[in-house]
């Protein structure tokens, strides 16, 4: 029976994030249904002409998702009374996560009279490069790990019998936060990528 040894090795990597992405909802209650479907359409339209005004492409601007839900309150004498219908559309866009150019994403999305709730968050737009440092991380780190258990066991290692790798998405936790000015000079975190390879040795 050959005799082996299977290490799995983890490596990671880090990258200022160079992309801030704006995450929002345009929300509204109104009485008739068609009406809170034009007042959305109307808000977003106004978005866009104020986004553009400020620089940015228009259709960058996209939508995550849209609803239209029914609203009920509770009347004076304990029934439950129609309110009227609440409108969601979610929105997202993103541009350079330099100060100055999300400083003015925002002031174009908040001076606008139905203004979003946001949140922002930091990404990396190419996560390519982080990614291979990681996965050559993880190399080195198998064959440290493989080198120590050897000399624990007075054994020593002989050729790869195999290598096995399952590519997956890094693990990226950039820092996500709100922001509320429009003077933005908050320093993202790097992300953080990660990645892992099983490597197995002949020991002779």
């Amino acid at each position: 029976m050959d005799k082996t040894i299977t290490v799995v090795g983890s490596g990671v990597a880090y990258a200022m994030p160079d992309t801030a992405v704006v995450n929002g909802e345009i929300v509204g209650t109104v009485a008739d249904y068609s009406e809170a479907v034009r007042s959305s359409a109307e808000a977003i339209t106004t978005i866009r002409k104020s986004i553009g005004e400020a620089g940015f492409d228009m259709d960058d601007l996209r939508t995550t998702s849209f609803s239209v839900d029914t609203v009920y309150r509770n009347g004076s004498s304990g029934t439950v009374e129609f309110s009227g219908y609440r409108y969601m559309h979610g929105i997202s866009i993103s541009t350079d996560a330099d100060g100055e150019s999300l400083g003015r994403l925002l002031q174009a999305l908040t001076s606008c009279e139905q203004a979003p709730e946001f949140r922002v968050s930091y990404v990396v737009r190419d996560p390519s490069g982080p990614m291979r440092e990681a996965r050559l991380a993880a190399v080195k780190d198998a064959k440290h790990r493989a080198r120590e258990l050897a000399a624990a066991a007075d054994v020593k290692l002989g050729d790869i019998v195999s290598i096995s790798y399952a590519s997956s998405p890094g693990s990226i936790s950039p820092r996500a936060r709100m922001v509320s000015t429009m003077s933005v000079d908050s320093v993202p975190k790097d992300a953080e990528f990660r990645d892992s390879v099983t490597i197995q040795w002949e020991i002779i």
